[in-house]
């Protein structure tokens, strides 16, 4: 069976996991893992076809897009939906080090897009660590990125996921 991505429910809280031979592990945190026939989980399937969402910021309907810095950090960005065409990107990317998995946390870009924390905390994308870094002369706020939710938004930026629709449960 190849790799694949499912969003597990697991007390309570939503993880992205890779999915190969019967063990799921935490996308942000491969030491947690989440085995068939031994733990007590759900896997929520996601649909391909459903409709575009589109976000408001700056009075505007964007679409969200999730990525990856060239060193494996994520990367927000918005675009509009009619071209494609970049309008902002939330984030800023201050690490050095080439990114281990896939890291639920990004710095987001206050510089640029002073509303930018407001905005990814009110639609559910991302909640603040309190952590801050400065860079030159501004203080950029680490954020913990809902990566179930970002996965939901944009399957394809995280490569091929599952796609049947339907939830299933694994308990033990």
């Amino acid at each position: 069976m190849g790799k694949e991505y499912a969003i597990i429910l697991f007390n309570g809280e939503e993880h992205l996991c890779r999915h190969e031979d019967g063990s799921y592990s935490d996308v942000s945190y491969p030491m947690m893992t989440f085995t068939e026939g031994k733990d007590s989980f759900r896997v929520i399937r996601t649909e391909t076809d459903t409709p575009e969402r589109t976000f408001r910021y700056h009075g505007k309907a964007l679409r969200l897009v999730p990525g990856f810095y060239p060193n494996g950090w994520p990367a927000l960005m918005l675009e509009t939906p009619d071209d494609g065409g970049t309008y902002t990107v939330l984030t800023v990317n201050l690490e050095e080090c080439p990114a281990s998995g896939i890291p639920d946390r990004a710095f987001v870009d206050v510089n640029n897009n002073p509303e930018a924390m407001e905005f990814l905390i009110r639609n559910n994308l991302a909640e603040d660590t309190g952590y801050r870094r400065m860079s030159g002369w501004v203080e950029y706020p680490m954020v913990r990125l809902n990566l179930p939710e970002l996965y939901r938004i944009s399957p394809e930026a995280f490569g091929r996921g599952q796609t049947t629709g339907k939830e299933t449960t694994t308990e033990s």
